[in-house]
């Protein structure tokens, strides 16, 4: 028997889903791992049980997902049984929870829950290709508005409050901080909110100005003895924008003159939103004053996009570049190609699309894999072989054990698992002997290295899907890994 609605009065559930986001289960789910999570360390209730969400009722069970493989293990071995004792005391229905993994949760019930890492803000989203064709109608840029930013976990809450402040909901804090490292959209952020008021004709006053920009024209307009134009321009306005806060730093004079025009924004009720590079706390050459000013405001992170992210990133702009080009087409394979070798964030994917570009003749040829791989060259250079110790060392980071735990003889799947992965990686990337990668693991002879060499690439020669996604996760860390060691 189908449910036509949930609560939030979403589409019409698949006949499998009996609710979908039904409160009165959720705050049964709620009440039970607040009861498990009271009995145990807060470190591991923070760590494993925070990062899984409720799903919905699916076969008279409750499926409660998890975002990825090692969180699934670490909760099924260490927190099932509790969490299922904590629930049956409160379900008066007698359901079993169901741990899953949130991609292999059925497609439809996923469309109609939606993902449920992201708050209620968070999903309000107009619908893209509507957007998208006003937005054309109006004659605006559309390279940086809302339907072309791709949003996921790393950037969710900071595009959920760029679409507050575009259609001019409540916030209180006057001063709004968008920080990250560079390369991950925060300049995007701004240029879709000035875009999406531009839409909605939005009679608010705005400006966008880049820090670095404010400091130029300040300097040249003082030493032509007039700052009125530059001060008018920024302090009377509803909504003020300032891209790359860092730019202005150790220049006091400009310190002084931004603080100002802050000040002017806020004390009439508007709003400024600033990016930075760094967290308010780690910003430094700012004055007292503005560096107070920016410790107390609202702060949000764009961190770095994971691979799915970088995968839709890299598909809209190939969209978007194959308006102009029409021929310019990726396959699968060279999309993968793009996230496994350049380890950057959007920017980063984008200037291998453009140089793609460039190599196609602007759509004279059409890309090849050929070309690719130049332009990758060109962009990425030659990756710096792995040893076994940047190997194993990023093992133990990502599934958060000890060097003692890799190299024990222990056959808990939370340990013994890192510890295949680590032996086939440290095969397959260094061209170390079996023998040796079972010193650099303390092993007495080469035969546990070799089992699990077999075991994994068994799992892959099959098709295993999550086996596949995992290992070039790790890889993709392991390169994450030597790329900050060569900038350091």
């Amino acid at each position: 028997m189908g449910l036509t609605h949930g609560v939030d009065g979403q589409k019409a559930a698949p006949e499998t889903v009996q609710a979908v986001a039904h409160q009165g289960a959720k705050a049964i789910w709620s009440k039970s791992l607040d009861a498990v999570e009271a009995d145990i360390k807060p470190g591991n209730a923070q760590q494993w049980l925070t990062a899984i969400r409720f799903v919905a009722e699916v076969n008279n069970s409750i499926v409660i997902a998890a975002p990825d493989q090692l969180t699934l293990d670490r909760v099924t071995t260490d927190f099932a049984r509790p969490l299922q004792k904590a629930w049956l005391k409160l379900d008066p229905k007698n359901r079993r929870l169901k741990f899953e993994l949130w991609g292999r949760v059925p497609e439809d019930v996923r469309d109609v829950v939606g993902d449920p890492w992201l708050s209620e803000d968070e999903r309000e989203n107009v619908e893209a290709d509507e957007v998208q064709a006003e937005y054309e109608a109006l004659d605006i840029d559309h390279a940086m508005t809302f339907s072309t930013l791709v949003s996921g976990p790393s950037n969710a809450r900071a595009v959920g409050l760029g679409k507050r402040l575009a259609k001019g909901a409540p916030i209180p804090a006057g001063v709004i901080v968008i920080y990250g490292q560079p390369g991950t959209g925060k300049t995007h952020i701004l240029k879709a909110i000035e875009a999406d008021a531009q839409l909605r004709g939005d009679k608010r006053r705005l400006a966008y100005i880049s820090a670095e920009e404010f400091m130029t024209r300040f300097v040249n307009d003082s030493r032509s003895g007039d700052t009125s134009a530059l001060q008018a321009y920024v302090k009377q306005n509803d909504l003020l924008m300032i891209d790359d806060l860092h730019w202005i730093a150790g220049k006091a004079k400009t310190d002084k003159a931004f603080f100002g025009a802050l000040r002017a924004v806020t004390s009439m009720g508007g709003h400024v939103i600033i990016t930075a590079d760094a967290a308010p706390g780690d910003m430094i050459g700012l004055s007292k004053e503005l560096a107070g000013e920016i410790k107390g405001a609202a702060s949000v992170e764009v961190a770095m996009p994971d691979n799915e992210m970088r995968k839709a990133i890299v598909r809209r702009h190939v969209d978007l570049i194959a308006k102009d080009t029409p021929n310019f087409a990726l396959t699968d394979a060279m999309v993968e190609r793009i996230i496994a070798t350049v380890r950057g964030a959007g920017r980063e994917l984008c200037g291998v699309l453009w140089s793609l570009q460039l190599e196609t003749g602007y759509g004279e040829l059409a890309p090849t894999p050929e070309m690719l791989e130049t332009v990758i060259r060109r962009i990425a250079g030659e990756p710096r072989t792995p040893t076994l110790d940047d190997i194993k060392r990023t093992c133990m980071d990502l599934y958060r054990i000890s060097k003692t735990d890799i190299e024990s003889a222990s056959k808990v799947r939370t340990l013994c698992h890192p510890r295949q992965v680590a032996m086939y990686l440290s095969r397959v990337m260094t061209d170390k002997s079996f023998p040796q990668i079972a010193t650099a693991y303390k092993k007495k002879d080469h035969t546990t290295v070799l089992h699990a060499y077999r075991k994994i690439k068994k799992a892959l020669d099959k098709g295993d899907r999550d086996m596949s996604e995992e290992i070039e996760r790790v890889k993709n860390a392991v390169f994450d890994r030597l790329a900050g060691h060569d900038q350091t």
